[in-house]
């Protein structure tokens, strides 16, 4: 051990010398720092650094006593933040190493839930996990957490939001609890990262996972993936995502995403709005599997089409305006098909036409390589950048 490892456990073990679990945390946090080499492919996600998350967790865990009402837990977590400041490690001299340090703890008070999050430092970044608390027979007891074991497979992440959902019925809050996570994996240096999102229901049997996603994300501000979960009055669950990702026009390079699904027990479906305007219907329609391309299709025949286009990569550019057509709910959109992977007679100019109506239900009405006589008058407000969420402000 070198003489500056031996002085970090030392210094971080008088600090905690009150409490042998936080002496236990500053030893394994030295111990990650000084073992590990970093690159790449290494970012410091490792068992031994989820031995050390759960010893921060087993440690916050023994705090959690003195919350006995809501509020309280903000002078909970103001101390316990202080507490881990004294154990945490600085970041190396480069400031993208952050293994062995410790990012704020935060505890929120939710639909009776007490929601925590812990984020603990690697390369480039935190890996956060999340835990929820329910009060049984006097005590907080954990009853859902979204961590990472397996780092073969899993990826740490950056938790951008925990969304709680107490279900009902007939004004009472009775049921299961439904959960969403919204995350990233963080970086160094590039813009587009993956982003996932995850709902689980919690009830009596335990927490089961009803819906797992990861797709490619264009991180364009701290606050780039955003959602919400709620129950209609027919009972059944809403949760809505949005954020931004690749478009297959090489011109605009990324577009608003709009993932928004049903949840009926155990059966989670994808339903509309799949996109806020005539482009980004396109764009969805041809990336997506015909499975799913086929619920927005005005007729089966269409799958011709669409096979003829899709494919693992599509380009090309949209060519300006949109037009709108004499039939008012009636929109088309030119699309230059420029992809090298396909068959010659396919990278021509394809013209879609798309029946819009409000607010945001698309349906591919016909494909063709001719303009259709009717759709002549330009509408550049169709395109027009939108969003769901008032958060969304980047653009304005």
């Amino acid at each position: 051990m070198s003489l500056w490892v031996s002085a970090l456990v030392l210094i971080g073990a008088a600090m905690a010398q009150t409490d042998p679990r936080l002496s236990a945390l500053h030893a394994t946090l030295v111990d990650l720092r000084a073992q590990t080499k970093l690159s790449n492919d290494n970012r410091g996600d490792s068992p031994e650094l989820t031995i050390a998350k759960h010893q921060l967790r087993a440690w916050i865990e023994s705090q959690l006593g003195s919350i006995a009402k809501e509020g309280d837990e903000q002078e909970v977590s103001q101390r316990m933040n202080e507490e881990l400041r004294k154990v945490s490690l600085e970041l190396a001299d480069d400031n993208e190493n952050g293994l062995g340090s410790l990012g704020p703890t935060t505890l929120k008070w939710d639909s009776e839930l007490l929601i925590l999050t812990t984020r603990v430092g690697i390369l480039c970044g935190q890996d956060a996990s999340a835990y929820a608390y329910r009060k049984v027979d006097g005590k907080w007891r954990r009853i859902w957490d979204s961590e990472q074991y397996d780092y073969g497979h899993d990826q740490p992440q950056r938790l951008a939001a925990v969304h709680v959902l107490q279900s009902h019925e007939g004004g009472n809050k009775i049921g299961p609890v439904y959960i969403m996570t919204l995350g990233n994996k963080s970086g160094c240096s590039s813009a587009w990262h993956p982003v996932y999102y995850r709902i689980w229901r919690v009830d009596s049997v335990g927490p089961k996972l009803l819906l797992e996603r990861s797709e490619m994300a264009w991180r364009r501000t701290e606050t780039f993936l955003v959602g919400s979960i709620a129950q209609g009055t027919d009972g059944v669950v809403d949760a809505l995502i949005e954020f931004t990702e690749k478009s297959v026009d090489n011109g605009v390079h990324n577009r608003e995403a709009i993932r928004h699904f049903k949840i009926e027990g155990d059966r989670v479906k994808r339903v509309g709005p799949v996109a806020l305007s005539p482009r980004d219907f396109v764009d969805e329609w041809l990336t997506r599997p015909w499975s799913e391309s086929a619920n927005w299709s005005y007729s089966a025949s269409l799958r011709a089409s669409h096979q003829r286009i899709h494919s693992d990569y599509v380009a090309g550019y949209f060519i300006s305006p949109t037009m709108h057509c004499e039939t008012p709910d009636l929109w088309q959109v030119d699309f230059e098909n420029i992809d090298e992977k396909q068959p010659q007679d396919s990278n021509a100019n394809v013209y879609f036409l798309i029946r819009w109506t409000p607010p945001y239900r698309f349906t591919m009405m016909n494909v063709s390589n001719k303009t259709w006589p009717k759709c002549n008058q330009p509408d550049e407000e169709a395109d027009a950048w939108r969003t769901l969420f008032s958060t969304q402000d980047w653009r304005n």
